[in-house]
């Protein structure tokens, strides 16, 4: 067994050192959850890591959020409660300041539901695709378009993100 996880950490330590830079971000953002029938919004903070080599760039990521918008269906207040996603994006950078990317993500969304005097509240995760765009205003700051399919739930974002 030691063998074996002192392989794994020489891997992980070779394959890291072959990206030509690595950067830890930060970004905020607005999403909106949307079906046919109820729209809600989101606000999120996520951190990441980019690792580049050449045009192009990986970034493991974790967003968190937490319900700004709800909506009414039928008489029931429907709300997010709250919104943890991990991702892989996995992006080209077209040029030097504008970048496309897919980004496929793992999220959990719980939400609540209340009408009369009652409430009840659940979750659920599921797996998500996405792709979006990425534009560099400054050496260490770019605005972001996200959209992603949820299993028939779109879920459109615009952010912020940081390089440090």
């Amino acid at each position: 067994m030691k063998n074996s996880t002192k392989l794994l950490v020489a891997a992980s330590l070779l394959s890291a050192s072959s990206f030509a830079s690595a950067n830890l971000t930060a970004s905020a953002g607005y999403s909106n959850i949307g079906d046919q029938d109820v729209d809600l919004g989101v606000v999120y903070a996520s951190a990441g890591y980019e690792f580049t080599n050449g045009d192009v760039t990986f970034m493991p990521e974790l967003r968190i959020g937490t319900g700004v918008s709800d909506e009414t269906f039928y008489g029931v207040d429907i709300e997010v409660e709250s919104l943890f996603s991990a991702s892989l994006r996995a992006q080209y950078n077209v040029t030097p300041s504008f970048s496309v990317f897919l980004q496929p993500s793992y999220s959990r969304l719980e939400v609540e539901a209340s009408a009369g005097g009652y409430s009840e509240s659940d979750h659920s995760w599921e797996f998500g695709i996405g792709g979006g765009a990425s534009l560099d205003v400054s050496d260490n700051v770019s605005l972001e378009a996200l959209y992603e399919d949820y299993d028939g739930t779109d879920v459109v974002s615009v952010g912020v993100r940081y390089a440090f």
